[in-house]
């Protein structure tokens, strides 16, 4: 079980890169029997041969009005499964350029009661968080990464050796 402080920070990274994916994507259809076919594609993420646990991955299309993000997060293992709409509900057919990133934990500070007598009025703000990666990852644009994914034909040992 991770504690609590590294949870809520994955929590939150997923979030944000879920986020930010939906709003590059747009909401993508509308009752699940309008949605494309979706793959299950599944793999593992190293880093130096090292499993990379809280890594996001997103697929993005290599043509953007054809195809739809998709996103996963690792386990401890490095193990993840892709998901377009919702959870791990797979990724639709398409070319794809990959971004994986893995963020810092951040910390998480409590506001304090004005009464407090360390209550800071104007509190400086939080630096972003490091990610841990190389940043060549953390662009779709210039990772290398690259998949493709065919209609019904399962992935199911997709592997991301990343290197320095």
């Amino acid at each position: 079980m991770l504690p609590l402080k590294r949870s809520k920070s994955l929590l939150y990274f997923t979030l944000l890169s879920c986020s930010v994916s939906a709003l590059l994507t747009g909401c993508g259809g509308g009752a699940e029997g309008e949605r494309p076919n979706r793959t299950p594609v599944s793999g593992t993420v190293t880093y130096n041969g090292e499993p990379v646990e809280g890594a996001s991955i997103s697929f993005v299309p290599v043509d953007q009005t054809k195809g739809q993000n998709a996103n996963g997060l690792t386990d401890n293992a490095g193990l993840f499964q892709m998901g377009t709409f919702e959870g791990t509900d797979g990724v639709v057919a398409g070319e794809y350029t990959v971004m994986i990133t893995q963020f810092e934990p951040a910390e998480v500070s409590q506001a304090l009661p004005e009464d407090d007598p360390n209550y800071d009025p104007n509190p400086k703000p939080q630096p972003p968080p490091e990610n841990l990666l190389p940043e060549k990852y953390a662009s779709a644009d210039n990772s290398g990464l690259t998949v493709t994914v065919e209609d019904g034909k399962e992935i199911a040992d997709l592997k991301f050796d990343l290197q320095e």
